[in-house]
């Protein structure tokens, strides 16, 4: 991964999209409360007046291991891990 040629502003609309859906759904188990603390954390980071690209590769990898472990939760929220896990290997180049 290179996180010199991160897409900024795609990360930037995932998190907002992410916290949207996340803020909506109705489980609160640890899995998903490990997610939402992931999401606003890279959101603080993006919103930040230093915001290095390491950080954010950083986060979007810890979105994406949070993903993984709270797929279960999310679905009976209706939230579709994988299309979000898809999201952040494009903006990480991974996939």
């Amino acid at each position: 991964m290179d996180s010199h040629n991160l897409d900024v502003e795609a990360a930037r609309k995932l998190v907002d999209a992410l916290s949207r859906q996340l803020k909506d759904a109705e489980t609160n188990g640890p899995k998903l409360s490990e997610l939402r603390a992931e999401v606003e954390t890279l959101k603080d980071i993006l919103n930040g007046p230093n915001a290095q690209h390491s950080w954010i590769a950083d986060r979007l990898s810890s979105i994406e291991r949070a993903f993984e472990h709270a797929a279960v939760e999310l679905l009976a929220d209706g939230i579709k891990a994988g299309q979000y896990i898809a999201e952040i290997g494009r903006i990480l180049g991974a996939r």
